[in-house]
Parts: structure tokens; sequence; C-alpha cells
């Protein structure tokens, strides 16, 4: 049996430069922020952003499996390392993301819920590296 699936699109997404470096962008629903190099405060990398991306994906789809499976998960921490790759094109090799679930104290529990959580999220679906999720 096939699974149909209906298109959506995302975006747009508009940047500009404010100064050399440092850039600025707008998201369709209106929320704006700045990127660049070097971090701070104000401005995140783009690998500041790969990895909140990543994150929030992550979060947002442990809430859908969540409420599906009517589980509470209390406080969702998201903690993402990335380590580039040791060969070219250059990118990122791998991420790791380790996840704290406030109300889930089963192991077996809380790796069903990364699992099927990994399988929904768009942004560890997309990239083309490794992904791997561990509960703390």
């Amino acid at each position: 049996m096939a699974i149909k699936l209906k298109p959506k699109f995302f975006g747009p997404l508009q940047m500009k430069t404010e100064t050399s470096g440092t850039f600025s962008y707008t998201t369709n629903a209106g929320h704006t922020a700045r990127t660049g190099s070097p971090a701070s405060a104000e401005i995140a990398t783009p690998a500041d952003l790969i990895m909140a991306a990543l994150a929030s994906c992550i979060s947002l789809s442990l809430e859908m499996v969540a409420q599906q499976m009517k589980v509470e998960l209390g406080e969702i921490c998201v903690e993402i390392n990335a380590a580039k790759a040791l060969d070219l094109p250059s990118r990122f090799g791998s991420f790791d993301a380790v996840v704290r679930l406030e109300k889930i104290n089963e192991e077996d529990l809380g790796n069903k819920l990364l699992q099927q959580a990994k399988q929904i999220c768009t942004v560890s679906n997309t990239l083309n590296a490794d992904i791997t999720l561990s509960l703390k």
C-alpha cells in the first residue's frame, strides 16, 4: 500500500547583509534574528542555527509522539553536539543529541519515544549525517 503525502512548503525566509560577516533574517511568520560569525549573544552562527533546528524538531516531534501515546513528558531538554566530517566536502559528519525527559523514568518508554520522534523529525531526516539520540 502506497502512502500518499500532501505537499507542504516552507518560507520564504529572507536574509540580508547587515555588515560584513553579519546578516539578519526574517521568517514568513515575522521572526527576525541575526546570524554570522563570530558568534555573540546577539549573533548565532550557521552551526548554531542548524543545531537549534535539530533540537527544536526533536522536541516538537517528542511532544507529538507523547500526545499520540497519551504520555506526559514534563520538561524536555535537548543538548546537541556536532562534529565536522574529516573528509570533503566541508560539512557536519555527525550530531549527538542527548535528551532529558523530566517525567519519563522508564528507559524502554524513553527509547520508544525517541525512536518514534526521530522517524517523524523533518530536520533529522533531512540532514546527511549520522544522528544519535540518547536519554540522560
